[in-house]
């Protein structure tokens, strides 16, 4: 889901200390993030409380439709431990902790019960969450054009090897709903055994 940058609450914006000059001057990867239903990466925030006192904290931002149709800010604060908000299992957190991508099902405040992935983002300690029908495939990755047994393993949450004929690399992709993208794709050159990490494919929905 994309969100239109005429739509953005600024006045919440503001009661974060942040005026709308600031919010359009944010780095362009994080606006575009916020506008995709995606969370920016890290920012300080230093909001005034008040009786002339200040408080300082390292958040992630995001926005969400209210039923109205309106968009509403989302604070993703620096936590110390990490919030079991989706009923995860002991084993379930130790695998997001490890840094594994979980898929099942999980039902919403709707009372709707449906595929989700899960991932721990290890920056904030918050159980991010995309639900699997929101979630883009893209057609192509870098000059790798995917075949639909290729899209339904990314939407499996499989990691997923593609074969570059320009580069002679191997570029391994799958979910991660800790990129502002909502993708890492890992291009490997088998000859050297270099790696490196690209984010340029196409997001997945709104991540809660």
């Amino acid at each position: 889901m994309n969100f239109d940058i005429k739509d953005l609450p600024y006045a919440q914006f503001e009661k974060l200390g942040l005026s709308k000059k600031e919010v359009l001057d944010m780095k362009p990867e994080d606006l575009a993030s916020m506008l995709s239903g995606n969370r920016t990466g890290l920012m300080t925030l230093n909001v005034e409380l008040g009786g002339g006192q200040r408080f300082e904290a390292d958040v992630k931002l995001s926005l969400f439709r209210n039923p109205d149709n309106s968009l509403s800010l989302q604070v993703h604060p620096v936590r110390a431990h990490v919030r079991n908000d989706i009923g995860a299992t002991e084993k379930e957190i130790e695998q997001l902790q490890r840094g594994k991508l979980l898929l099942r099902d999980h039902t919403a405040r709707n009372g709707e019960t449906e595929k989700h992935f899960f991932q721990l983002d290890p920056e904030t300690n918050e159980i991010v969450r995309a639900r699997v029908r929101d979630f883009l495939v893209p057609n192509a990755i870098k000059d790798v054009v995917l075949s639909a047994d290729q899209k339904e393993q990314l939407r499996q949450g499989k990691v997923v090897g593609l074969e570059s004929k320009d580069t002679n690399q191997i570029i391994r992709a799958r979910v991660d709903l800790t990129q502002p993208r909502g993708f890492t794709a890992r291009a490997e050159t088998p000859q050297q055994g270099i790696s490196r990490s690209e984010g340029d494919v196409k997001p997945p929905g709104p991540k809660r």
